[in-house]
């Protein structure tokens, strides 16, 4: 009996040990050790200096939430990779994607940047658990770099995904209401307003450099013919 005794406890404790080794291990970067890291091109700017190149892992989290918070980077042809987080780092990129210091609720995130211009439109992803799986819910933010103070969108603004969503829509395009004539006041539907916002801010971008050139024909003169830069005393 106690044979069997001996035997029954090192079957269970080899059996213990095994399912113990099985599961997969976690390295600094959150992913499972079985998963290969996987890098593109980047760089990142710090709060001093000038901005840095290298590689930015593009699967460090379980979702596309990890962008938001932190990501990771190595120099060229270094083996050792750094998290770098919003302490770090006001602004970094890979591929087409940049991402910028954006404050919500009085913290930081790295906020995507999906248009830029007059109207900026920012993206962070909010992770949460559906059905047992962790997935990314987009949130969307706004804002207008040339309202007025008193404006109901001065500052950053979130677009509610619903009716709210509306009265948002039509302060921020006041200057431009035809351009959103074709985009859903109701629900959020965010390629609609991706080219509302591309629209309105090309619009702004002409004047700009229309005022531009007028500013810079300003110091320009014609003599014998040709044209020469005169520089302008304040």
């Amino acid at each position: 009996m106690k044979f069997w005794s001996k035997w029954y406890s090192l079957f269970v404790l080899l059996l213990f040990q095994g399912v113990m080794f099985s599961q997969p291990k976690k390295n600094s970067n959150n992913k499972a050790m079985g998963v290969s890291p996987e890098f593109e091109k980047g760089w990142y700017l710090p709060y001093k200096g000038d901005t840095i190149k290298g590689d930015i892992q593009v699967n460090a989290g379980e979702t596309d939430a990890q962008y938001n918070i932190s990501f990771f980077f190595k120099l060229p042809n270094a083996k050792k990779v750094s998290e770098i987080n919003t302490k770090k780092a006001k602004a970094y990129g890979f591929g087409d994607r940049k991402f910028e210091i954006l404050k919500i609720n009085e913290t930081d995130y790295f906020a995507e940047v999906l248009e830029k211009g007059r109207i900026i439109l920012y993206q962070i992803n909010e992770e949460k658990i559906e059905k047992d799986k962790k997935v990314a819910i987009p949130i969307y933010y706004v804002t207008d770099t040339q309202a007025d103070p008193k404006s109901k969108v001065a500052g950053v603004v979130e677009l509610p995904k619903e009716k709210p969503y509306k009265k948002v829509l039509k302060e921020l395009f006041k200057d431009q209401p035809m351009l959103i004539e074709g985009v859903d006041k109701w629900y959020l539907q965010i390629d609609q307003v991706r080219q509302a916002i591309q629209e309105f801010n090309k619009l702004y971008q002409k004047d700009s450099s229309s005022n531009d050139n007028n500013q810079n024909n300003s110091n320009k003169k014609i003599e014998n013919g040709e044209e020469i830069q005169v520089e302008k005393i304040d």
